[in-house]
């Protein structure tokens, strides 16, 4: 039986998540595609996710006041009928054992979902999922432009539109590798469109900009090149934006693992703009000049070191009473005064 899967390969085992699997983890640094393909795994579930009789949601922190309360929801039968959806959220290694008693003892058709952030390989919730056959894991890195495009065409399609492979590459050039962008971003070209079920180059370029994340691009060079200014500005307005205090915390993990591949790349091989497309998307070539600055401040120990930060950092908003954004302001704070020191 399949244990593992990816993003793209979910739609295609929908029977078997609704059949056979008792539950799924789904986890990685993309923020974006993790959530969607939460959200799409819930919804082959339960019609209606806002519907409490069906939907329970669980905190790591609850279970860990109550180490049974995972199994004791998951005993319980929804009050409407139906068949009910057990998600945890923000999942880590502290729920583990609760999610080993759930599948060993949960009498009822209940299903488990985990949406959790970056695990590692040793992780122990990543490792017991991985190995139990009754849960499918699916990992969310950052996509291959081809996976970005098979996503925007089966959207494109659902609505009946078609695009030339030609359009569907500049598309693909000027939309971000985070999911929940993307799918804004074609939601206003279809919308755009109107009867129209043909996309034309001109379409995309009138609709689609080269900076749909330009939020996400300014704040991650102004903290790697010490501005803490600007960093300042940005991130308080991704904020004021909807984005959250975890998700500005995973998009700075996920750039800083970029930026520990053009690193290794650059100190490997010497080849600065082979380490620079570890790092760079085609249609933010206007960053270069920036990446290179990153590239020389930022070395391999350093990023090293930021990384184990975002990870308490992420540790510290799920766990504590502390104000999320306080200890955002404190990690970035701390990030741009290392990039200041050494440029």
């Amino acid at each position: 039986m399949i244990v593992k899967a990816k993003p793209l390969q979910v739609s295609a085992l929908k029977p078997q998540i609704q059949k056979t699997f008792k539950g799924a983890l789904v986890f990685g640094p993309d923020f974006g595609v993790a959530q969607e393909i939460s959200e799409q795994i819930a919804r082959f579930i339960v019609s209606d996710l806002q519907d409490t009789f069906c939907v329970v949601k669980i905190t790591p922190q609850q279970i860990k006041e109550i180490p049974s309360l995972l199994l004791d929801e998951g005993n319980g039968v929804s009050l409407m009928g139906g068949r009910k959806l057990i998600w945890v959220k923000d999942a880590d290694n502290t729920v583990t054992d609760a999610v080993s008693a759930f599948l060993s003892y949960c009498q009822t058709d209940s299903f488990l979902l985990l949406s959790a952030g970056n695990l590692t390989r040793t992780s122990s919730l990543r490792t017991f999922c991985e190995s139990n056959q009754s849960l499918l894991s699916i990992a969310c890195y950052a996509e291959e432009s081809k996976d970005v495009a098979v996503f925007i065409r089966g959207i494109l399609n659902e609505k009946g539109i078609q695009i030339q492979p030609d359009v569907l590459m500049l598309l693909v050039e000027r939309l971000s590798e985070n999911r929940l962008i993307t799918r804004r971003e074609l939601d206003k070209l279809i919308t755009y469109l109107g009867e129209q079920k043909m996309v034309t180059a001109d379409d995309v370029r009138a609709i689609i900009t080269d900076t749909v994340d330009a939020s996400t691009d300014i704040l991650c060079c102004a903290i790697c090149e010490g501005d803490q200014k600007k960093a300042d500005k940005e991130y308080h307005l991704m904020l004021l934006n909807g984005e959250t205090p975890v998700g500005i915390i995973r998009i700075l993990s996920n750039y800083f693992n970029k930026l520990l591949e053009a690193s290794e790349v650059f100190d490997s091989s010497g080849q600065i703009d082979m380490a620079i497309k570890k790092v760079l998307r085609p249609a933010q070539f206007q960053l270069k000049e920036s990446v290179l600055r990153q590239i020389r401040i930022w070395k391999k120990s350093y990023i090293l070191k930021v990384l184990s930060l975002l990870l308490e950092a992420e540790k510290q908003v799920k766990s504590t009473g502390f104000p999320a954004e306080l200890i955002l302001d404190r990690v970035i704070i701390q990030i741009t005064g290392v990039a200041k020191r050494y440029k």
